[in-house]
Formats: C-alpha cells, sequence, structure tokens
C-alpha cells in the first residue's frame, strides 16, 4: 500500500493494531465497541497509520469464525485484506524469535506470543502506541491508543 518502515520515522503517528483491537472495532455487541470507534475516529483525525501483523489478521479472522460464530465479521476483514485496505505486516522467524524471547510462561496465560509479536512489530516500528485494551503492551514501555 505504498507505506514503508523507512517512512515511519515522519510526524505521521504509527499505531500497530492488536486482536482486541480489531475485534472491538468490528464487532458492536463487543464491550469495547464504543470506546473503539471514538479510538478509531481519534486516530484518523491525527492522520495515524494503522499496522497489522498478519498474526493479528489470522487471530482476529479465528475468533470470529470460530469462538463468536460470526463468519460475517471474519469475511468484512478478509474483503479488507482483499482489497489490500490494510497495512499487513509480515511476520518472519526473526521477528517470531525476538517474541519468543519476550515470552514467560510463568507470567499470565493471557500474554500469549502473539502479544509478543505484536511487542516487536511495534518495537520495529518505533510505534506511537499500539491499540489493544491490554496493559501488557503498557509494562513494555508503549501507549495504548486510547491514550493518545
Amino acid at each position: 500500500m505504498g507505506f514503508t518502515k523507512e517512512k515511519s520515522y515522519n510526524k505521521t503517528m504509527i499505531i500497530v493494531v492488536d486482536s482486541d483491537g480489531l475485534i472491538g472495532s468490528l464487532s458492536a455487541t463487543d464491550t469495547h465497541y464504543l470506546r473503539s470507534q471514538t479510538i478509531l475516529s481519534n486516530l484518523a483525525q491525527k492522520g495515524s497509520k494503522l499496522i497489522y501483523p498478519v498474526t493479528v489478521i489470522a487471530e482476529s479472522v479465528t475468533f470470529f469464525q470460530g469462538r463468536l460464530n460470526r463468519p460475517d465479521l471474519a469475511n468484512q476483514i478478509l474483503q479488507l485484506v482483499k482489497a489490500d485496505q490494510l497495512y499487513i505486516e509480515s511476520v518472519d522467524g526473526n521477528i517470531l524469535q525476538k517474541a519468543s524471547s519476550l515470552m514467560d510462561l510463568k507470567a499470565s496465560k493471557h500474554n500469549t506470543l502473539f502479544d509478543c509479536i505484536v511487542v516487536v512489530v511495534a518495537q520495529e516500528y518505533k510505534a506511537d502506541a499500539i491499540f489493544s485494551y491490554d496493559s501488557f503492551y503498557q509494562k513494555k514501555g508503549f501507549k495504548l491508543a486510547s491514550e493518545l
């Protein structure tokens, strides 16, 4: 989509999206839906660039398809992907290796390898914030998009 890592050092705010941010922004029954809409509006007004790690896409589609039984919302994400409407960041072995080193399996069942991948992508882009509701990211030194 024309946005590269090199351009991330401009004044444009860089936001890495986590699955709870994506899910909360699409599912009207999600407890974060209204707040997500407000955050997305705020980010759009600021001209922010949203980056979606490929793992967030897969995790969110799987969540909608399986756990929520909402194939319509899973398909909505897939249509955005097919139409090249999202800036998707690949996850290679290097990112996975770095994310693995952040994992603390004894600390919490809720902080997953997916979360650690989001952290590594945010570090690589020097992201201004992460669009999530998980305080794990604050503990890793990032602001949440709701704080902007």
